[in-house]
This record gives structure tokens, C-alpha cells and sequence, in this order.
């Protein structure tokens, strides 16, 4: 099934902002990065400010685990074929210190993971520690472009199964 316009605009303009950053970020460089036409993007979002919260909630949607993705896999898909929107997602959260919208669309995005690992029989303490603690693993592999294989997120996951 082929790509929307707008799904190709929002899955370019994470893709651009993982590998250049806001400051190399512009709606015609996602634009030129999806291969529409230039006005493409002001036509689906009005503003810039509207592709980067559709932005972000299309990533925070796709970030969340399927039904049968563990949280090592999961950890594996942000560092290996997800490694750009990883990058663009901490884009993101340093933009939203100054950003309380873009801060409420992140943090309801955060409980949702946080409901879903209590879902899995996680306190709720326990769940969003865990995922505090696993969003760090990712930031430290992201800074030190670690290859997925060398993070191993299930030790960490182990001794909050075994706490509970």
C-alpha cells in the first residue's frame, strides 16, 4: 500500500530531523526528503509548528510496542531501523523544554508506554522507572553509536520483573 502524502511528509520530516537536527530542519528540506512538491507541506500542516506536532504524535503512535514485541525488541527497532526518528525523538524533547505543548504531547506519549508495560504486570513505580531507565540506555547508545547488538536492555528489564 502506498504511502499518503501526508504519512510520506511526516515520516520524511522525522527522518531529516534525525540526521540533521532542527537547526538543518526546514519544511522544504521535507518536502525536497519525501519528493513532493514544494507547498505540500503547508497545505497538510498550515505551519511548521503543525508538521512538528503531527510530527511527534505519529512518532510517539509508532514508537509504542505491538501486542507481541518485547521490550528488548522494541529497544532493537529504536537503535536499528528506527536509529533516525530515535534521534529525532530526542530532537524533540530538547525543543520541548521551551515548548509546553510539544512537553504534553511527549509526556502523554510516555504514559502510554508506561500504561502498557504496567499492562504487562509492571507497578506503575516500577513502570515508569523502567522506562525512564531504558530511555537513557537508548541515549547512551545513541551517543556513543553503539550497534544494537551491544546494548542489552533484558538485564536491566530482569531486575525490575524481579523487584515486583
Amino acid at each position: 500500500m502506498e504511502k499518503s502524502t501526508r504519512e510520506s511528509l511526516l515520516d520524511a520530516g522525522l527522518e531529516l530531523l534525525g540526521s540533521v537536527g532542527f537547526r538543518g530542519w526546514s519544511m522544504r528540506g521535507v518536502e525536497d526528503e519525501a519528493g513532493v512538491p514544494h507547498g505540500s507541506a503547508r497545505h497538510h500542516f498550515t505551519n511548521q509548528r503543525g508538521l512538528v506536532l503531527e510530527m511527534v504524535r505519529h512518532l510517539l503512535e509508532s514508537d509504542l510496542p505491538s501486542a507481541d514485541e518485547t521490550p528488548s525488541q522494541q529497544i532493537a527497532r529504536w537503535l536499528d531501523s528506527e536509529a533516525g526518528r530515535t534521534r529525532a525523538r530526542y530532537e524533540l524533547v530538547v525543543a520541548s523544554f521551551h515548548d509546553a505543548e510539544l512537553a504534553e504531547e511527549l509526556i502523554r506519549g510516555r504514559d502510554r508506554l508506561v500504561a502498557i508495560l504496567c499492562e504487562r504486570g509492571l507497578t506503575l513505580s516500577d513502570a515508569a522507572a523502567l522506562a525512564a531507565a531504558l530511555d537513557g540506555m537508548v541515549l547512551d547508545a545513541l551517543l556513543r553509536r553503539l550497534p544494537s547488538h551491544s546494548v542489552d536492555p533484558q538485564r536491566l528489564i530482569d531486575r525490575f520483573r524481579t523487584s515486583t
